[in-house]
């Protein structure tokens, strides 16, 4: 049985002088999926009509692309057909945004905890047509209980997508999204997942869920280059689908238009497959266990800080996020000069943001880390403190 902790940096690149508590912003490819990578490129550049026209181009139907989104696809519980290949998530949820008719009065629902760019891409579109964003005010600490109702309530006959997070990114919390989408679904509303953070974090199974659509970037949890992210269409919801470039074969519509978008480096998507051998090599279900026992287990050594969990241990994961005890409301730049001040003095890598007026502290588990590396960083914290500390 493999043992997870710090002997296994050096499969990264990470520094070495460095503490590494949020993987979950960016991610970290392990050095032999680079290589993988990196021995693609050269293929490519080698024979580049032969790796566009052979294993990239929607005119052959068997080509790596679809193999790689179809080992992809039965890891997240579906097929290859219900998987296109986008950089990231928020080109997926532009992706449906443009493609869905909104008109003046029609509401597009959220979560107060919306990731920022999907926010701006929604009052994009909301300047554009007329439509109207409504947020669900979600408090914290949050409950189990506070969650499917209160999304549900805010839905009305107007509502016509709701964009529902399945990990927040600033409160780290796991939504019931399976719940949250059939309740939104029964009152008619289009439902699309934003799962960032999901896949390599959680065992899914994308149909169960019921959402339209589902996004999840794979240069997170699951250890595939930056670049490369999931997008899952429902075989209802595909068709209302185009992506973001018209291109050769955009007639072929979901997911092979997704495909080819142009001339454009696909190897962040091929080397997927490389990410899978990863992390498949430890156990995927084994990888997932050690991450949420190593962020359970730091819980008791952050709350020395007077640090409150944002929501209940059953909706966290390998991400765990606190409110640190302030004297003031949060200020706009108390986050970034946490951040910058433990890297740049302290070496310590991890997430802050601001929220409801409170700031917020993210802590991510890695098969890198241990419990040694929460400890130094709840040591470093208590010693120099945060902007505004109580």
């Amino acid at each position: 049985m493999t043992t997870f902790g710090r002997h296994l940096r050096p499969l990264w690149h990470l520094a070495a002088d460095g503490t590494f508590l949020n993987h979950g912003s960016f991610g970290a490819c392990p050095k032999e999926v680079l290589a993988y990578q990196a021995r693609l490129r050269e293929e490519m550049e080698r024979a580049p009509d032969v790796f566009v026209r052979r294993n990239v181009s929607p005119r052959n139907p068997d080509n790596d692309l679809r193999r790689t989104a179809e080992r992809l696809g039965r890891f997240a519980g579906t097929t290859g057909e219900r998987i296109a290949f986008v950089s990231n998530a928020t080109e997926a949820v532009n992706t449906v945004l443009r493609s869905m008719p909104f008109a003046a009065g029609d509401e597009i629902l959220v979560l107060d905890c919306v990731y920022n760019a999907v926010r701006l891409a929604i009052e994009d579109v909301c300047r554009r047509t007329g439509a109207k964003m409504v947020k669900v005010a979600l408090p914290i600490p949050l409950t189990v209980n506070d969650v499917v109702g209160r999304i549900a309530d805010a839905a009305g006959p107007r509502t016509k997508l709701a964009i529902i997070d399945h990990i927040s990114s600033p409160t780290a919390t796991v939504f019931p999204v399976a719940e949250i989408a059939r309740a939104l679904k029964a009152k008619g509303v289009r439902v699309m997942i934003d799962g960032a953070h999901a896949v390599g974090q959680l065992a899914l199974d994308l149909p169960a869920i019921g959402a339209d659509w589902y996004t999840a970037n794979a240069h997170k949890w699951l250890y595939a280059p930056k670049g490369s992210a999931l997008f899952y269409a429902s075989a209802d919801a595909s068709s209302m689908i185009a992506p973001l470039s018209v291109s050769h074969w955009h007639e072929m519509g979901f997911p092979r238009a997704f495909d080819y978008v142009g001339t454009r480096d696909v190897t962040p998507f091929l080397s997927v497959a490389a990410a899978l051998d990863f992390i498949e090599r430890f156990g995927a279900a084994e990888v997932r266990a050690y991450l949420e026992g190593l962020s359970r287990d730091g819980d008791a050594i952050v709350r020395r800080l007077g640090a409150v969990p944002v929501a209940p241990d059953a909706m966290f994961a390998a991400m765990r996020a606190y409110v640190l005890p302030q004297r003031r409301a949060a200020e706009g730049d108390d986050a970034l000069t946490l951040m910058n001040t433990m890297w740049d003095e302290h070496r310590i890598w991890i997430a802050s943001s601001a929220y409801q007026g409170k700031l917020l502290l993210r802590l991510s588990a890695q098969i890198y880390a241990e419990r040694g590396d929460t400890a130094h960083a709840v040591e470093v914290l208590d010693r120099v403190g945060w902007p505004g500390r109580a």
